[in-house]
């Protein structure tokens, strides 16, 4: 039943996204750029719109979007056979990703996942936006950049299905969309159907430089992740063979810590299973190369000025997709348009204004709230001071692929002007991210970290699609074959990843919720489906800390709104906020009994329910009795299990409801 269930949700998603695209195609004239275009488009006047009228948590859109979907199927038909090959590589991207998610479906406690379904959850209400913040009432979340968990929100309100489905198929839908970008963008720099699938390979199962220089380096086995992140600032490593010893010698600088410079390919971004904004980030960047593509190789005069309006536009969609990526978008896309007015071109500037004010437009009513947010005053551009500096050895064994890559465009004569162009805004982009950061909250060993993390895999993966793909499209066989060389090794990773599918635990396969983790127990189960049937309201939960903890993910996957989620995160968001620590130690005083008349600061938040599972139960189940009697006046107990005296499993609510 579960698979049918799936099966008829993403037969109703990929129906309505192919209807959005033709119906975009009707205007652009382009398939490639619609099938992208169109669904960025169509979320972003939802977005637009919901900041003045909420349309709730179930608009009924799904049988009148559906019906006008096959009728555009049916009506372009002929459209979608000759574009065939691109519909193929979508799907393939769709279900390679919806393999790892079906697989491994956890929402959990590692990375960001469990926050970035809080969001979800929060943009599934339909409210007027900005939305509530899930895990801190009553405040709302206008502090981060967020249109891609609105549109995993929207996608889960048409369809009818809970914020956890919700999260996996919107994280499916992006992978076969950068998927079709990767692959029109190849299509149209490289003629040559024989090598296409290289540069192509590289980007969605291949890695970076490290997963070459992890086994000349290291002994043993070692994890997918560790393969991708395995330099950073320096090598730290308990397995490091001669060579590795002697490379994580000269790396180090005298009386300097190694600085944790991460870096997450987007073959390893698509696979982990974090619905993390770089996602938007890389289709925004796949889609600038596909639209810069098409626009070297067409000479359509109207389909040119459209498509620069296209082009200017992701620049500041960039804002509330990723922000991170701005200055790189603004970059790529502004190297683009002076090197066209340097080629005489001039009809650009009009329908560059206008597409970027459109889109500036539509956005002003988030970033109307975003701007004045206390996160905003804790980011700037900086420049990267001398101990923050990669390595340059290991910066190398880093980016040698790419480095090679823009060295063998030398070799490429048969456009130079455009190869030209790819090289200089490339390097100076690399030159970027290795010169200035964005000084965030974090610091010390981790002042990059961030920064690096977002930056290297974006400038990374433009290279290898641009310049790569161009490359093995070059007369000279210097040029084509010293690529294949410097992108096939990568590809190793493919292994890597292969390996880890396989040795993973595949315990909690199909349960697409994301909660199988916490499930496994059947109380809880059984506690977070009883929370669930009951109204919304303020949730307290304890085993809360300042770091990634299980904890609130009862409240979490009981679709409730949570008084504090993870506290550290929040004040990463909002900046170092007082009233987030002061509600992290009132709570856990609530909990230890420090609180000896819990139930005034019960009623001052609102609180609504109250949980109560096996870690309260500390000294035998001691407090559970004193704090059932100082709020009983205005709550009652529901048990789930246990026996109210040794073992206690379940909530408190407030009665009368607030």
């Amino acid at each position: 039943m579960a698979l049918l269930f799936l099966g008829l949700a993403v037969g109703l998603l990929w129906i309505n996204l192919l209807g959005v695209g033709l119906a975009a195609w009707r205007l652009i004239g382009d398939y490639a750029v619609a099938r992208i275009a169109g669904i960025l488009t169509a979320c972003l006047a939802a977005f637009f719109i919901e900041h003045f009228f909420g349309w709730g948590p179930a608009p009924p859109l799904l049988p009148f979007t559906t019906a006008i979907s096959v009728w555009l199927i049916w009506r372009h038909r002929d459209v979608i056979h000759r574009h065939r090959g691109l519909e193929a590589v979508f799907i393939l991207g769709f279900c390679y990703c919806l393999l790892w998610r079906y697989t491994f479906p956890n929402i959990d406690a590692e990375s960001e996942r469990m926050p970035n379904l809080a969001f979800i959850d929060g943009y599934m209400k339909g409210e007027t936006l900005p939305a509530p913040d899930r895990w801190l009432s009553p405040y709302r979340a206008n502090f981060y950049y967020s249109f891609q968990h609105y549109a995993a929100g929207l996608l889960g309100r048409i369809l009818g299905v809970g914020p956890g489905v919700a999260y996996h198929l919107a994280y499916c839908t992006l992978a076969g969309l950068i998927a079709a970008a990767i692959g029109g963008t190849v299509t149209r720099l490289c003629p040559s159907r024989w090598t296409r699938w290289v540069p192509a390979a590289a980007l969605l199962v291949g890695g970076s430089g490290t997963i070459v220089a992890v086994r000349l380096l290291l002994n043993g086995e070692f994890f997918y992740s560790g393969s991708v992140r395995f330099l950073g600032g320096a090598m730290v490593h308990g397995n490091l063979n001669a060579w590795g010893t002697w490379i994580s010698q000269a790396m180090r600088t005298p009386g300097i810590d190694p600085r944790d410079l991460p870096m997450e390919p987007l073959s390893y971004v698509l696979v982990h299973g974090d619905y993390h904004p770089p996602l938007a980030g890389h289709l925004l960047l796949v889609l600038a190369c596909l639209l810069i593509a098409t626009l070297e190789t067409d000479d359509g005069t109207r389909r040119r000025r459209l498509l620069h309006a296209l082009l200017a536009a992701t620049v500041p969609l960039a804002l509330v997709a990723n922000t991170w990526i701005f200055p790189l978008q603004a970059m790529l896309v502004g190297g683009w348009f002076v090197y066209r007015t340097l080629r005489r071109e001039r009809t650009w500037f009009w329908p560059a204004a206008l597409g970027a004010a459109t889109v500036a437009f539509l956005i002003f009513p988030y970033l109307r709230d975003f701007a004045q947010a206390t996160s905003a005053k804790y980011a700037s551009i900086r420049p990267v001071e001398t101990e923050d500096r990669t390595p340059w050895l290991g910066w190398l064994l880093t980016f040698w692929p790419v480095v090679g890559l823009l060295v063998l465009s030398f070799w490429n004569r048969e456009r130079r002007p455009f190869v030209l162009y790819l090289t200089v805004v490339w390097t100076l982009v690399l030159a970027f991210t290795e010169f200035f950061y964005n000084d965030d909250l974090y610091g010390g060993v981790w002042s990059r970290f961030n920064t690096t993390m977002k930056w290297w895999p974006w400038a990374y993966a433009g290279i290898v699609l641009t310049v790569g793909s161009v490359n093995l499209g070059a007369r000279s066989r210097v040029c084509r074959i010293g690529t294949l060389v410097l992108l096939l090794p990568t590809c190793i990773f493919a292994f890597d990843l292969g390996r880890q599918f396989l040795k993973n635990p595949k315990t909690f396969a199909g349960n697409l919720t994301g909660a199988g983790w916490i499930q496994k127990d059947p109380v809880i189960a059984d506690l977070i489906a009883t929370l669930a049937a009951l109204p919304d309201g303020v949730t307290l939960e304890s085993g809360l800390e300042m770091a990634n903890t299980p904890a609130p993910a009862i409240t979490l996957f009981a679709r409730k709104q949570s008084l504090l989620g993870w506290p550290w995160h929040e004040t990463t968001w909002r900046g170092p906020y007082s009233e987030i620590r002061g509600r992290l130690a009132e709570l856990n005083d609530v909990y230890s009994g420090k609180n000896e008349d819990p139930l005034p600061w019960l009623l001052k938040h609102n609180v609504r329910y109250v949980i109560w599972v096996v870690r309260d139960n500390a000294f035998g189940n001691a407090r559970f009795a004193p704090f059932r009697e100082r709020i009983r006046s205005s709550y009652t107990w529901h048990r789930v299990g246990g026996d109210d005296t040794t073992l206690s499993v379940g909530f408190f609510e407030r009665v009368p409801a607030p």
